[in-house]
């Protein structure tokens, strides 16, 4: 067997993901990568891995660099607690379905999932996050990304083949009652809006009209989109499902408004760039008006204050709270 160049990771512990040693320990990787990587690229020669983002006791984001025959490549390496080879071939579907790496709306190209590791291999796509242009793009600038956004979720939600568990209305209800009593041991003023916010929220869903479900990402937000000249790719397929198309509308418009909130210091920083996105998503669709969504958009501020919650970094408390005022607002609206 060819000899693989190898430089020690430093090491990070987690007993929740036990094959992440061995997928930084790079003489051990190789191994595991002979036969798997791409025919063309040639031989492997050297491995090279770093640490992006830990998720502890469930996935860990890694950036590889592979010497091959014919030069240098870049993936992107994403190793799980349990077994996700389910992603992978979800990942397959959608390539096939006209979102490969050639066309203008695509996602990360899938180049394999080494079951012994547990390890999801993605290209790595080169350019820059839709969210920071968002945050540091000019008026035009952020104009451009909010329609990109826009038309790859309405041609996802056209062409993607519908696989993955299907987001039923009640167990929905039954997480979004979970986050809210969570929420609740904040105690008062929070305990109340979350409390109010639910119970809204459940009085709607029996009200909802109803429209075609189709595939689904469930976390589509401006963090998740990479705007490279002349390719748009939405990446982060872990949740990937089948769901009415309001809640991945509702979820980037939010997401929006989370982001300017704790970014631009205002939640109605993003608001025109939010509103863009929806009317440029209707056009792209030719489905008319997004049913249901102010109720989707009051649920996904509900979720995103339990994410605050879950993830106290700084003014979490503040960002939890008016992610709460936002849905409360929203339900305002309803008749």
């Amino acid at each position: 067997m060819h000899e693989v160049e190898s430089r020690p990771v430093p090491p990070v512990t987690d007993p929740g993901i036990p094959t992440l040693p061995a997928v930084l320990r790079p003489g051990e990787l190789s191994q595991h990568l002979q036969g798997v990587l791409p025919v063309q690229w040639g031989t492997l020669h050297e491995v090279r891995v770093g640490v992006l983002v830990h998720h502890p006791g469930s996935r860990c984001t890694l950036e590889m660099a592979l010497r091959m025959t014919g030069g240098w490549h870049d993936l992107i390496g994403k190793v799980y607690s349990e077994d996700r080879l389910d992603v992978y071939l979800a990942m397959e579907q959608i390539k096939r379905a006209g979102f490969g790496p050639e066309e203008e709306y695509s996602i990360p190209d899938p180049i394999h999932f080494v079951s012994g590791l547990r390890l999801l291999l993605l290209e790595k796509v080169q350019g820059p996050l839709a969210q920071d242009l968002f945050l540091k793009g000019n008026e035009r600038d952020r104009a451009v990304a909010s329609g990109r956004c826009a038309r790859w979720l309405a041609r996802f939600h056209a062409l993607a083949p519908k696989t993955g568990p299907v987001l039923d209305l009640n167990n929905h209800l039954i997480c979004l009652e979970r986050w809210s009593r969570r929420i609740g041991k904040l105690g008062e003023p929070i305990a109340g809006k979350a409390a109010r916010l639910f119970r809204r929220l459940e009085a709607a869903a029996s009200k909802l009209d109803g429209m075609e479900m189709s595939a689904g990402h469930a976390s589509y937000g401006p963090a998740q989109i990479i705007l490279s000249p002349g390719r748009t790719v939405t990446f982060d397929w872990d949740g990937y499902d089948v769901a009415h198309p309001g809640r991945d509308v509702a979820r980037f418009m939010i997401a929006l408004r989370r982001l300017a909130l704790g970014r631009l210091r205002s939640i109605r920083a993003l608001d025109a760039e939010a509103e863009l996105f929806l009317k440029t998503y209707v056009d792209a669709s030719h489905a008319g008006a997004v049913t249901d969504l102010p109720f989707y958009q009051a649920a996904v501020c509900l979720r995103l204050a339990k994410y605050n919650l879950s993830h106290q970094v700084s003014r979490w408390k503040e960002k939890l709270e008016a992610m709460l005022d936002e849905g409360i607002r929203i339900s305002e609206g309803w008749s």
